[in-house]
């Protein structure tokens, strides 16, 4: 374990504070990207337009057949004549700035938090 010296005082690295957040899974990617760009939700631009618009499809495709997301953006994909390659590269990139996004809001929440306990410390 790390250790910081701040003001004398010996702390723990923020990083062990976070409690981790699992990765979402490739359903739940494409409803959050299906979500993308649409207007029942307002300011929801995270990925193209091009890659929402083929998420929405899956999801509404996956809802009607019973089947999950995931097989279903494949089978949209083939149909809109999009390569899977390319979507699947687009779908990484979203996940690792979902998680990156995710990771630097939980480290400035532990800060805060671990901040505030040490002023209080300080009273």
């Amino acid at each position: 374990m790390m250790v910081i010296i701040f003001g004398g005082m010996c702390t723990m690295v923020i990083s062990r504070l976070m409690r981790s957040k699992p990765s979402p899974t490739r359903d739940g990617l494409i409803a959050r990207a299906a979500r993308s760009w649409n207007p029942e939700f307002p300011g929801r631009v995270e990925l193209p337009r091009k890659y929402a618009e083929l998420c929405q499809a899956a999801m509404i495709l996956a809802a009607s057949r019973g089947r999950n997301p995931q097989q279903m953006l494949l089978e949209v994909c083939r149909i809109k004549g999009v390569e899977e390659s390319e979507v699947m590269e687009a779908m990484q990139a979203f996940a690792l700035r979902i998680e990156e996004e995710d990771y630097s809001s939980g480290v400035r929440a532990a800060l805060t938090s671990r901040t505030k306990d040490l002023l209080g410390q300080f009273r």
